[in-house]
């Protein structure tokens, strides 16, 4: 009986271990329970329509208003699918869709966005997200003239794929998995 219980418990230590491991590197996480309390109230917000403000947001300013635009829609559609609402993240791709037609050298982010638009399946949503987060980022790059943007990454995206996704706080709020791992990921750079 001993013997059970031991093995029992080795592999449950092996286990949490490599839960662990997999997001070690983020330094952002919150004490146990605390994300529960957050995600609630962002999906609260989200469910408004709102952004959630936080104190360490960074509000970036870009060489052109219709980025700065852009780049809000973009943020509207990564809080919705961190709090899991297709719904809030269809009106957000909406309102970016509605910017970026505007410009047809901007297909590669017309055709991802429009995949958000589609869907009201979050699993969808969220790999068109990854996408759009690979289209967006020539646009951010040196279009900052002021603030900060953090690209971010969850190495356990889409089966240990791996996907990064752009924020305006240096806090992990994860895209991909939502409340289910919603401190996964690390900053890998940060555009100024």
């Amino acid at each position: 009986m001993k013997r059970v219980m031991r093995n029992a418990v080795f592999f449950a230590a092996i286990a949490a271990s490599m839960s662990l491991a997999s997001c070690k590197d983020n330094k952002e996480t919150a004490e146990e329970g605390m994300p529960m309390q957050n995600e609630h109230h962002q999906e609260a917000k989200a469910e408004a329509g709102m952004t959630e403000v936080q104190d360490s947001v960074a509000v970036p300013q870009f060489n052109e208003k219709v980025t700065g635009r852009i780049y809000e829609a973009y943020t509207g559609i990564k809080d919705a699918l961190v709090a899991a609402n297709p719904k809030e993240a269809q009106k957000s791709a909406q309102k970016l869709l509605n910017e970026i037609k505007k410009d047809t050298d901007r297909a590669e982010l017309v055709n991802v966005t429009n995949k958000i638009v589609a869907s009201e399946d979050i699993n969808v949503q969220r790999e068109a997200f990854s996408n759009l987060a690979s289209a967006i980022q020539p646009l951010l790059k040196g279009a900052i003239t002021s603030g900060e943007i953090y690209k971010q990454y969850c190495p356990m995206a889409f089966e240990g794929k791996g996907a990064y996704w752009y924020s305006n706080t240096k806090e992990i709020r994860n895209p991909y998995f939502g409340e289910k791992m919603l401190n996964c990921g690390r900053t890998e750079e940060t555009l100024n």
